[in-house]
């Protein structure tokens, strides 16, 4: 217990003094502790042993991992010598219980929600867990003398998230296996303080009129589209915050001046550029205090934006102009050049301008081939409109339209991600004209 209270309090300071530090003391920071993962964590490990003993290795000496690596490395980079079957087993049999209490050889095992077609792990400790309890409340929450009810919306519990419960929140899960009108009356009844969810389960609170008076809404797990983000704050008169959280670390969080920044003073994110003109990346990830599973130059699939400009809340850590998303929510176009990417911002703003017309859509690419899912009162409408958007989008960039293929209705579970995009099938350089399913399936 007071090693759990030391790291929950280490936690808190560290997320208090985070933003206050130069970019000078940050990279400072960085490079300590760094070199004290690699002595008392990376040293433990099979895959890591031989860099680690290296005192003069830098951190660009290590591998980039992707998911894939990761896992099938899982038992040679974890320090508990836990296999990757006897963890998927243990929170796979938690999920069908509903049942997150119960830890495997003392540490808390968890999955994600495996939108990319696998699904990651992440272990933590106890004091891993107190630790991160202490930084998130630091970062997010306003300090209060009294405890603020938090409402943790999310398809799993876990070991961190009990561990944010004590003087500082009251916190309550909220299974979203449950029926949505069970949630509804389970918040009304609650009356949270903070209110903390997925991006489009907000938005479905919001345009239900939830009776409910929070003093902070953040967005988890998904990306907040402005639409979404409209919605929820012209209810609820708040500004919406997020916290960019993902198995391989806690990567950003909004400022008290509502503006998303690297978490830089726990973190080292190293660039894979996209486009750095627009500040387009893909973040390279390097958790400098996790101990159970080290996460070591990890090569996420998620495209953030930077903004260059100074923020008001005088932190040196990088700020975000965005989340774009997954690498693979962009979509692709014939070009005379060959097939060109369409990032995922321009899509979504292009499909905006038509808002009117639909409620929600969803867009999946099959090769040459946009299917277009749509939720919304006047079919024929939606499909004009939409249909107008993408070819001038299309000829915006000189490249010829997509075949499409509409479909009215949308069904998704709560418990699934939403992504509006996504390239299921990227188009390769022959494949000029419909994918092999449209051509047996009527284009409207």
């Amino acid at each position: 217990m007071m090693f759990s209270s030391f790291s929950f309090i280490k936690g808190y300071i560290n997320g208090k003094l985070g933003k206050r530090m130069s970019r000078e003391q940050l990279l400072a920071k960085q490079s300590r502790l760094f070199k004290v993962l690699k002595k008392e964590v990376l040293k433990k490990t099979e895959f890591y042993k031989a860099l680690a003993c290296d005192e003069n290795s830098a951190l660009e000496s290590f591998p980039v991992l992707d998911k894939k690596a990761l896992l099938q490395n899982f038992k040679a980079i974890n320090t508990l010598g836990l296999t990757r079957v006897q963890c998927e087993q243990h929170a796979e049999k938690a999920e069908r219980s509903r049942d997150f209490s119960k830890p495997l050889r003392g540490v808390s095992v968890g999955l994600s929600s495996g939108t990319s077609g696998q699904r990651g792990i992440f272990l933590t400790k106890p004091n891993e867990q107190a630790e991160w309890a202490g930084y998130i409340i630091a970062k997010n929450l306003p300090f209060r003398l009294k405890p603020q009810r938090v409402a943790l919306l999310l398809r799993s519990n876990n070991g961190l998230y009990e561990a944010s419960r004590g003087l500082f929140v009251r916190y309550r899960f909220f299974d979203l296996l449950a029926p949505f009108e069970d949630i509804v009356q389970a918040l009304e009844a609650y009356q949270p303080d903070v209110l903390i969810a997925p991006a489009q389960l907000l938005g479905q609170i919001a345009e239900r009129k939830i009776t409910i008076s929070p003093s902070k809404i953040i967005s988890v797990a998904e990306v907040l589209e402005e639409d979404v983000r409209e919605c929820i704050e012209q209810e609820y008169k708040l500004r919406v915050d997020e916290i960019y959280q993902c198995t391989e670390g806690y990567i950003a969080s909004t400022c008290s001046h509502g503006h998303l920044h690297l978490n830089e003073d726990i973190l080292v994110i190293e660039k894979s550029w996209l486009d750095k003109d627009s500040g387009r990346f893909m973040p390279i990830v390097t958790d400098l205090r996790r101990s159970s599973l080290p996460i070591v130059r990890f090569k996420l699939d998620d495209i953030l934006q930077l903004d260059h400009k100074p923020c008001a809340c005088g932190s040196s850590m990088l700020r975000l102009a965005k989340i774009e998303g997954r690498n693979d929510d962009s979509l692709w176009l014939l070009s005379a050049d060959g097939w060109q990417r369409l990032f995922p911002d321009v899509i979504r703003r292009a499909i905006m301008m038509c808002s009117k017309n639909y409620n929600d859509y969803r867009i999946e690419q099959w090769q040459a081939c946009w299917h277009v899912a749509v939720d919304c009162d006047d079919f024929d409408s939606a499909q004009a409109s939409i249909r107008q958007a993408i070819e001038e989008l299309a000829a915006s960039y000189s490249c010829e339209p997509p075949k499409i293929v509409f479909k009215q209705g949308i069904h998704q579970s709560m418990m699934q991600k939403c992504r509006r995009l996504a390239c299921k099938e990227r188009p390769q350089e022959e494949a000029k004209n419909a994918c092999e399913f449209c051509l047996e399936t009527d284009i409207t």
